[in-house]
């Protein structure tokens, strides 16, 4: 898979979880190339989805029996600087 392949795909991601869960009170553009088209001066993303993806993947990994790894919070997933 090229980086723009999979840059296709992880917005596809997000956008899976964003029209699944229909909230369009907030912001949540696209940012591949296909997403992209549209003008970058009004781009908008609240992160909402964001969040949502990456506590998922905390509770798949945790149910999983993975440890979430040394420089992340183990609750929220956010990295840890």
């Amino acid at each position: 898979m090229t980086r723009e392949e999979a840059t296709i795909e992880a917005c596809a991601v997000f956008g899976l979880a964003h029209h699944s869960i229909g909230d369009y009170s907030k912001p949540s553009d696209g940012f591949c190339s296909v997403c992209s088209k549209f003008d970058d001066g009004d781009y908008q993303n609240s992160g909402q989805i964001l969040e949502y993806v990456r506590l998922a993947v905390v509770e798949k990994l945790l149910k999983d029996g993975f440890t979430i790894v040394q420089g992340f919070d183990p609750v929220t997933g956010r990295e840890i600087i």
